[in-house]
Parts: structure tokens; sequence; C-alpha cells
């Protein structure tokens, strides 16, 4: 199944508008742990007629709260929470609900899919959500009273904390007893990447916070080199992992592939986050300082000198397997 966003507002934000969208989603716990998300999306026919768009076949046009005619569109998707909200800042199950919101609106370090208020703000979109847990809910920083008793707490962005929340008497006393620190899984301490991990974030309660190299956790902020991925939850156990992303593999400069050279020959290896191992004819090289050259065109390259005739094959690996290799003869 396909992971949905959060609030839904894929489609609405390819759209720069102001005020003309509004977006609903129900999220309900079933007795048997699975969510059911009902999402509803509206678009003002008077915005839709003036930008000559195409109405979806299937969208109806109505009136809502606010008294504009829209045109709105109903689906319901039932799985697991996994499945369907695709944010580290969403814990839902049967007594608990969180969202922390995050309103950094700067798209170039925030992912997407963890904006869903932000962005909805900045375009002037009104959000309504509605949670229903397994039980009456005891605590909860639910704005809408009128819509908030029992099993359900409603939430809209007139009201913007630091977060929404809502928990049933057990889920207080779950979050109260928990000592243990989230898991950071898909990722492991100290290891090498020549692609851009799955991270994923769990805890016997709540993820509060989630960061990569100190800012919000998004794969957007995943740097090439050392990164540093904290999740915290809402009693402050913490867990840090520390990793190395290498997109690019080594550099081999001084010769090229296929080439024929005479003498003796010389070539050069770098690589941007870790040179891991290099080979001539099989035979393991040695990385060491002695043959890092110091100064001029090839600074920061390990140095190596081939002197014996006939061909040749130079392997350069990183830390995260990333491979260069060369084949050259010498006469």
């Amino acid at each position: 199944m396909k992971k949905k966003l959060f609030l839904c507002l894929t489609a609405f934000l390819a759209v720069m508008s102001t005020g003309c969208m509004r977006a609903y989603s129900t999220y309900t716990v079933n007795d048997d742990g699975s969510l059911t998300v009902t999402s509803k999306t509206g678009i003002t026919k008077e915005f839709t007629d003036q930008t000559g768009g195409n109405t979806d076949p299937n969208a109806v046009l109505e009136t809502l709260e606010d008294g504009k005619e829209y045109y709105t569109k109903v689906e319901t998707q039932t799985g697991s929470a996994a499945e369907l909200i695709d944010s580290p800042n969403v814990t839902i199950n049967k007594d608990i609900f969180y969202y922390k919101i995050d309103t950094n609106n700067d798209s170039s370090t925030t992912d997407p899919q963890a904006q869903d208020i932000a962005n909805a703000i900045a375009n002037s979109i009104y959000v309504k959500l509605t949670v229903n847990l397994a039980d009456d809910i005891v605590d909860t920083n639910a704005n809408l009273k009128e819509e908030t008793s029992g099993k359900t707490a409603a939430f809209d962005t007139t009201f913007i904390g630091s977060s929404w929340y809502a928990y049933t008497a057990r889920g207080k006393e779950l979050i109260a007893a928990d000592t243990t620190a989230p898991v950071i899984s898909n990722v492991n301490d100290g290891a090498y990447y020549n692609s851009l991990p799955d991270i994923q974030f769990s805890d016997d309660t709540v993820v509060a916070n989630t960061t990569i190299n100190g800012k919000a956790y998004s794969e957007l902020n995943i740097t090439n080199g050392k990164n540093v991925v904290t999740a915290t939850d809402i009693n402050g156990n913490s867990t840090t992992v520390t990793f190395y992303t290498d997109l690019a593999a080594p550099v081999i400069k001084g010769i090229k592939d296929s080439r024929v050279y005479r003498g003796i020959t010389t070539f050069y290896v770098k690589d941007k986050v870790a040179l891991s191992k290099v080979t001539l004819d099989g035979k393991k090289q040695k990385i060491k300082k002695s043959n890092l050259v110091k100064k001029g065109k090839y600074k920061n390259y390990y140095k190596y000198t081939i002197k014996k005739k006939g061909k040749h094959t130079i392997i350069a690996t990183d830390g995260a397997g990333n491979k260069t290799k060369i084949k050259i003869t010498i006469r």
C-alpha cells in the first residue's frame, strides 16, 4: 500500500494559491490496531473557474462551512499507521496520538512529508484533523472543544502549538513509565552507505523529536560524509547514531583507462569521504601518510608508482563499497 502524506496536501501544494483550499482528515484506530484514514480535500469553484483547471470527474460541488463552493473529493484507506503515515513527526495507536508540528517552511531544508501544517499556513490552507482512539481521551490540547469528547479529539489550523496530542488513561500511564530510548533502524552506527538509508524511528510511546546534523530530520539534510541522527522520546530518552554516506566512487588521476604508458608510471587516488582500499593487480597497496601528497595539483591524493612493464589493473574502493577500476599497459 502506498504511503500517504500526513494530511494529504501534496496535490494542493503543487498549486501555489491563497485561501482557495481546505483539507479534512479523520484518523480512526480500529479494534485490531489498524488505522482508517478518511481524507476530504476541496478547492474552490471560483479558483477552478478562474484558472481554467480541469475538474476531477469524481469531485462533488458543495458549500463548506466558510460559505464558499468547493469541488471536494473523499478518499478512505485502511492499513497500519506505518503504511498510511510517512512522517517521523506522527505517532498514533489505540491510546496515543501525537503530532509534532514543524512550522519551519524552508523547503530547502525540511522534508515536505513532515511539513504539511507549515505548508498549509504558508498557503492559507485550512486544515482540520479529527482523531478517534480506542478509549476515552483524558488529556488533549484539541482546540475544537465542541467536537472533542469521549474517544474523539478535533484540531484545526486556527490553533498552532508545538504539537497536537490526545491520550487515553492507558496512554498517559505508558508515557509516564517509558524509560526506554527510541530505536533508530535501517542504519548502523559507524556504517558507510553508498545511497541514502531509509531511516526509521520507533519508541515504546512517542518519538517527540528527530534531528539530523542538528537540523529537523529530513533526507534533504543528510550530507555526503559524516551524519549524526538523534531521536528523542517525549520523556527525554534519547538515541544517537553516527553514519557516513559516500555517494561517489574514488577518483584516480594521472592515468586513464585503456591507455598505454612508457616507463615508470605514477597515479593518484582520492575519495571525498574515506578511501578504504587500493589494489594493483589484485595486490593491496598501503594507504598511509607517507604517500599522501601535501601540496600541488594532487594535494590530498595518495600517490602510487608502477615500475613493472605489462598489463595492470588498478581498483580503488571506498568505505561504502563504491569502486573505480582502470586498466593500463606499460611498455
